[in-house]
């Protein structure tokens, strides 16, 4: 009975949950996940009273770690760590050796994401899995931002955006020629200038929008 129980719960939460992150509210959202490293473990206390751990491998090594809202991160030289509220384990995505430390991170409250030489990944608080894209070979990488509910990732051919609660991310190709001159993103909405449109990208669609300058 009392699973049952905890499981009705857990519907309702995720449910408001949800209903949530569809007003896109910009009101201030509370960091619910605690993290630390001790021991050879690595650590998340949920809203101060679930504790979950992970044990990292031999001579694992920590290079960056966050929480906000309702995800806690590690990045290591071998594997991407995140949790949400709503988990009961840490995920872990792991590296490949030619990405080991050279990865950059970043953290909102409802996004993580990883931008490696060849791949960009997400993580959705409302999903709780990895999203993933591989990025143009040969191709630089110029900006990788992430705002509560928005991600953007560019390189020296491409704008990558993803939102919170959709599967993949949204792609638009740059043109022969064309730099980026501005890139700036609010909650819930991306916008790129560059040298020849404006490209705005928004967490309640799913396209790429362009104009033309």
């Amino acid at each position: 009975m009392l699973r049952y129980r905890k499981f009705f719960i857990s519907i309702i939460y995720l449910s408001i949950f949800a209903s949530t992150i569809s007003s896109y509210a910009e009101e201030q959202i509370e960091d619910l996940i605690d993290i630390a490293e001790s021991k050879g473990k690595i650590i998340a206390i949920i809203e101060g009273s679930k504790t979950i751990t992970f044990d990292l491998r031999p001579n694992e090594k920590v290079l960056w770690s966050g929480s906000s809202g309702y995800l806690g991160v590690f990045l290591t030289d071998q594997h991407f760590f995140v949790i949400s509220t709503s988990l009961n384990a840490w995920q872990a995505l792991p590296l490949r050796l030619d990405e080991s430390g050279k990865g950059a991170a970043s953290l909102s409250e409802y996004i993580a994401l990883l931008v490696t030489k060849d791949r960009a990944v997400g993580f959705d608080a409302t999903s709780n899995r990895f999203i993933e894209t591989q990025l143009p070979l040969q191709d630089e990488l110029l900006a990788a931002e992430v705002e509560r509910y928005v991600a953007v990732v560019i390189t020296s051919s491409r704008v990558f955006g993803l939102a919170a609660e959709s599967s993949a991310f949204t792609e638009i190709f740059l043109r022969g020629g064309e730099t980026i001159e501005e890139v700036k993103l609010t909650y819930s909405k991306a916008t790129v200038r560059t040298s020849d449109r404006l490209l705005t990208f928004e967490a309640s669609g799913s396209t790429w929008q362009e104009y033309r300058l």
